[in-house]
């Protein structure tokens, strides 16, 4: 299991390095994931007629994940400030929904 893991969170497969939370790390971004997701959901705080705007989904080992992240709470990606809408425990990884924060 721990394998499959390394083999998917690897740079030079799915993985990619990013800066979460002023730390380098290996994770999982996806647009696609998040759209497909929350198609078609209404709510107003973040979006118009059921459309997101700039969110992603960011799924990470559950070893790098900072414990002091919960929804609702903004964080750091790469430069650019995201809130917290979801946090999903997958086991040996969790994978957060996050908007752009354009305040």
């Amino acid at each position: 299991m721990d394998e499959d893991l390394d083999l998917l969170f690897d740079p030079d497969e799915i993985g990619e390095k990013v800066t979460f939370e002023g730390k380098e790390i290996i994770a999982i971004k996806s647009s696609e994931e998040f759209n497909k997701k929350y198609e078609g959901k209404n709510n107003d705080r973040y979006s118009e007629a059921g459309i997101y705007h700039g969110g992603i989904t960011l799924s990470m080992k559950k070893e790098v994940f900072p414990g002091d992240v919960y929804i609702n709470s903004t964080v750091n990606l790469n430069d650019e400030s995201y809130e917290v809408i979801d946090i999903e425990d997958k086991g040996n990884t969790i994978r957060l929904s996050l908007i752009s924060n354009y305040k």
